[in-house]
Formats: C-alpha cells, sequence, structure tokens
C-alpha cells in the first residue's frame, strides 16, 4: 500500500470529526498569527522607542501585545484539546474495528498468529497511530495557511523578492527535508514494528514459560536471548534519536540561511531605493517569527515513518478475509440431528480425513478414539465451523456452511482439555457463557459438573479472584469449572475434546459421571485417547488412517 493510499485511508476514519478538526485548524492558523503578531508589534515598539514614527501609540502597542498574549493561550489550549480529542476518540474506535475483526477471524485465522504480535497490533500500533491524528493533519493545514499568509503578507507590505526568499526556505524545511528524511527513514519504521511485535511475543512467552525456564535452569539462555534483541531495538532507537537531533541541526541552518538571505536581499532592494530600509526589520522578524508551524512538519518524519509502519500492519489485518464468512440469516436451527457424509480434509496439502461419515440423534453419545495427532481434534473443529471442507455436514437436515452462526453456536457448544480461566472473580469467569445468568443458576450448575462443595469453601466463594494462569485451583478444578460454564450455557450438542487427558483418574472419574447424567438433556460427541473416557458413549469410532471405522 503506497503511502498516499495510507493516508487517504487514516483521513478516512476521521470524516466524522470534520466539525472538530476544521475548529483546531481555525483554532491555530489564528493562534500562529496571533504569535506571529505578537513578535511584529515588539519589533514596532523597539524601533518606535529608537524614535522612529510607526504610527501606532507605545502604550497602545504594549495593550495589543497584551491582548494577543492571552488570546493566543486560549487558541493553543483549544487547538490541543481538539487534536487529542480526536485521536483518542478514534483511537478507541479503531480498538473497536480491530476486536470485531478478530472475532470475525478467529479462531482458525489466528491459530497461526502469535499472540505476542496480536497484542503489540491493538496496543502499541494503536497508540502510535495517535501521531498522525494528533500531531499531523492539524499541523500540516495550519503550515499551509499560516505560512501562506506571511508569504503573501511580506511580498505586499515590503517587496516580492523576500517573499520568494521566504517561499523557498519554508519549502526546503516543511516540504523537501522532511520528504528527504522519510524516505530514508520508512523501511526502518516497518522493521521496528515487526521486531517489536517479535520481542513483544517472545517477552510473553518468557513470562508463560517462567516456571519451566527455572525448572530446566535455562534462564542465562533466555536473558541472553533477550539482550540481543533489546540491543537491536535499543540501535534502532538511538538512530531515529540521531536522525531526530540531526533534522533540528538541518532545520536551524535553513531558518538562518534565510534570514541572511534576507538580510542581504534587503540590503540591495534598499539600496537602490526598491524599499524602506525598516522593512527589512519587519520581513526579518515575521519571517523568523514564523517558523513554529514549519518546524512541526520538519519534526514528523521521525514519528510518522513508525506511524505508518504501525497503520499498514493494522490495515493488513483488518484487510484478512476470515476462512469462514459467518452466515446471517432465517436458516436457523434446534438441533435433533447431525449427518457427516463423505467429510474430507486437508491442511497444507496433507490429506487429514477420508471420507468421514457418521451420524447421531438427539440425547445419544458417540465416542471418536485413537492415538494423539492424527485427526480426531479436526473433526470437531469442522463441526465447529473453524475450516472449510469437502463433504456434507448437516444439522437437522441444513448443510452447516448455510446456517445461521448466531443459531449454530446458540446449539453447539466445544469443552476442551485445556479450560482457559481470566483473571478475574469465579462468578465472572461461569458467566461469560450467560452473562445475565443469577448467582442460583451458577450454584445448579457448579453442582452438576460437582465443583460447588469446593467454591463454597473459599473465603470469598464466588467472588474468588481467579489468578493469573489459575495458579490458585487445581488443574482438576480448572477443568469442573470449565465444565460448569459450559453447562450454565444449555448445548444441545456437547463436543468434547479430550476433556479428561490433563487430569487424574478421580477428577476424570467426576466429570464423566456428570456428562452421562446429562446425556438426556445434551448430545454429546467425545474425542479421546483414554479408554476410560469413553465408557459414557453409546457408539465407538475408531479414527485410523484418515478413516473412521465403528
Amino acid at each position: 500500500m503506497s503511502k498516499f493510499k495510507l493516508i487517504a485511508k487514516l483521513l478516512k476514519l476521521v470524516k466524522s470529526f470534520r466539525s472538530i478538526i476544521s475548529l483546531a485548524v481555525i483554532n491555530g492558523i489564528i493562534g500562529n498569527l496571533c504569535s506571529i503578531c505578537i513578535s511584529l508589534f515588539a519589533a514596532l515598539g523597539l524601533v518606535s522607542i529608537m524614535g522612529y514614527d510607526v504610527g501606532i501609540n507605545l502604550i497602545v502597542i504594549i495593550v495589543i501585545m497584551i491582548v494577543l498574549g492571552v488570546i493566543r493561550g486560549a487558541l493553543r489550549y483549544f487547538e490541543q484539546y481538539s487534536n487529542h480529542y480526536i485521536a483518542f476518540k478514534i483511537l478507541a474506535h479503531i480498538r473497536h474495528v480491530i476486536y470485531e475483526k478478530l472475532r470475525v477471524l478467529a479462531p482458525a485465522k489466528l491459530e497461526t498468529k502469535e499472540k505476542g504480535a496480536i497484542t503489540n497490533q491493538i496496543t502499541s500500533d494503536v497508540e502510535t497511530l495517535e501521531v498522525f491524528y494528533a500531531h499531523t493533519i492539524s499541523p500540516v493545514l495550519i503550515a499551509i495557511f499560516v505560512n501562506g499568509s506571511i508569504v503573501l503578507f511580506i511580498s505586499i507590505y515590503t517587496n516580492f523578492v523576500l517573499g520568494l526568499i521566504v517561499l523557498v526556505f519554508y519549502l526546503l524545511v516543511g516540504v523537501l527535508l522532511p520528504y528527504l528524511i522519510y524516505e530514508r527513514a520508512k523501511k526502518d519504521g516497518l522493521s521496528y514494528r515487526n521486531m517489536l511485535a517479535k520481542y513483544n511475543a517472545k517477552t510473553l512467552d518468557m513470562i508463560r514459560g517462567r516456571k519451566d525456564i527455572l525448572l530446566t535452569n535455562s534462564k542465562e539462555l533466555f536473558i541472553k536471548n533477550s539482550e540481543c534483541d533489546t540491543k537491536e531495538l535499543v540501535n534502532y532507537k538511538r538512530k531515529n534519536i540521531m536522525r531526530t537531533i540531526m533534522t533540528r541541526g538541518y532545520v536551524d541552518v535553513f531558518i538562518y540561511l534565510g534570514a541572511i538571505s534576507i538580510i542581504i536581499a534587503g540590503y540591495f532592494l534598499s539600496k537602490y531605493h526598491l524599499m524602506n530600509p525598516l522593512l527589512i526589520l519587519v520581513a526579518l522578524i515575521v519571517y523568523l517569527s514564523s517558523f513554529a508551524p514549519i518546524t512541526a512538519l520538519a519534526n514528523l518524519p521521525a514519528n510518522l515513518n513508525q506511524t505508518f509502519a504501525s497503520a499498514k500492519r493494522l490495515f493488513a489485518l483488518l484487510n484478512e478475509k476470515p476462512i469462514f464468512e459467518e452466515k446471517h440469516n432465517d436458516n436457523k436451527i434446534d438441533f435433533t440431528s447431525l449427518d457427516v457424509n463423505n467429510l474430507s480434509f486437508a491442511y497444507e496439502n496433507e490429506v487429514i480425513l477420508k471420507n468421514i461419515n457418521f451420524s447421531i440423534k438427539k440425547g445419544e453419545a458417540i465416542a471418536i478414539v485413537g492415538p494423539s495427532g492424527i485427526g480426531k481434534s479436526t473433526i470437531i473443529k469442522l463441526l465447529m465451523q473453524f475450516y472449510p471442507y469437502n463433504g456434507s455436514i448437516k444439522i437437522d437436515g441444513k448443510e452447516l456452511d448455510q446456517i445461521d452462526h448466531n443459531s449454530l453456536y446458540e446449539n453447539i457448544c466445544m469443552f476442551t482439555q485445556n479450560t482457559y480461566l481470566f483473571n478475574d472473580t469465579l462468578r465472572n469467569n461461569i458467566k461469560i457463557a450467560k452473562p445475565n445468568a443469577s448467582d442460583d443458576e451458577i450454584i445448579e450448575v457448579l453442582k452438576q459438573a460437582s465443583i460447588y462443595e469446593f467454591v463454597s469453601n473459599l473465603e470469598n466463594g464466588l467472588d474468588t479472584i481467579i489468578k493469573e494462569d489459575s495458579i490458585n485451583i487445581s488443574l482438576g478444578e480448572k477443568q469442573r469449572l470449565g465444565l460448569a460454564r459450559v453447562l450454565l450455557r444449555k448445548p444441545k450438542l456437547l463436543l468434547l475434546d479430550e476433556p479428561t487427558s490433563n487430569i487424574d483418574s478421580f477428577n476424570e472419574s467426576i466429570i464423566l459421571n456428570t456428562l452421562e447424567s446429562l446425556k438426556k438433556d445434551m448430545t454429546l460427541i467425545m474425542i479421546s485417547h483414554r479408554k476410560s473416557s469413553i465408557r459414557i458413549a453409546d457408539r465407538i469410532y475408531t479414527l485410523k488412517d484418515g478413516m473412521l471405522y465403528e
């Protein structure tokens, strides 16, 4: 994506804020003109003190300067307030759009993405866009209007030659210099954002695996790798800081070269009686006091290369197509039967499943067994519409990919070997399945999952905070809380993917007894490689070489 298309996409997001942007720009223009006029009136006051007649009383000049100063302060405040109001409103909107996109891409597309990279996109990358919305749009427009006005003023009030000189140095500092710096730095910006995403992903991995790092005594290796990554980031930052310092140096050089050019040109113009010598001072003071908007443009490339790099990464995410398009229609279901016919699936040209056939009716339970890694879980994922497939999957006689998305997930739920509990209260963790559930409903499912006694004995009961990584509860307790969450949803078809593989035989027995008691209310499809887990099944299928045998 070219930078012009990128800017157009970024500007498209601010269409609803045009009135506030206009207000910010008007405030900025008037405020900067006030600032320049303060310097101009100060020069007139100095000339008046020296005994020259400037046509305005000194007291009046001082009063005007005070009034202009107050106006400048107020307008500066409103300009900054407007810019940041727009920026943070848009950042909130962008985050909302990203979360919506992640929801549509999940789970299939997100399985291959690093969690640290996603975290970096919804935090650091979004924050970086603040530079564009708060410190780019208004300054560019303000610079065009303010410095354009100054060129006209100097050309008309003093001499057009001086106006031309001022225009040349404005273009050098505000256009050419930023362009050259941006072109040199743009590749670094994208590299840095990608580097930062990988660094965050690695850091997240280290935090999650801290226990294993300590147990294997490999912390020195991880520290060394982290130091190498940190040095790369520091080197880039150092380059960026040096580039910023050099930019400021170039800006100062161009400003003073412009000032010298005005003095030399003014000298010859006054020598040949083409302008009043006092106007040289006016032109010089106005020129020197008008560089704030242009200097702001010159400093933009130092941050804009990262801003555009972040924008490219975010738009790349937003442009991704989900593997399955959600259907929202009147094709709804009320689960009574599932029929799978000639189901086949290949992953990266590797055939996983071949002509799978089975069916199940309401109130039945079946099990699919076989060694790990042969595609059992893939069958479950296909039933949950994770991936496209060949063949036919019908629920209540309707093809899976034509069923209304919300209706599908109201009827079907999946319970895996790895329940995730959030760093929140136990109550809120259960209520994820049904946000408006009452405590009585929660207690009922806790009893069904044989975890109520454990919860009731906790000091804070349902208000107990589940700590990060669920370190304050056991694996068995974690799985039973996950089961309670699923049961609160009351699915009509429950898909169980190795639900007891990570727990001991005692907890396995508790969960299986619970599931067996629920067979009359829901249909069960269980994936397992443990014989003990499939005793509740009415029929058992074996997956071998991609084929399913009853």
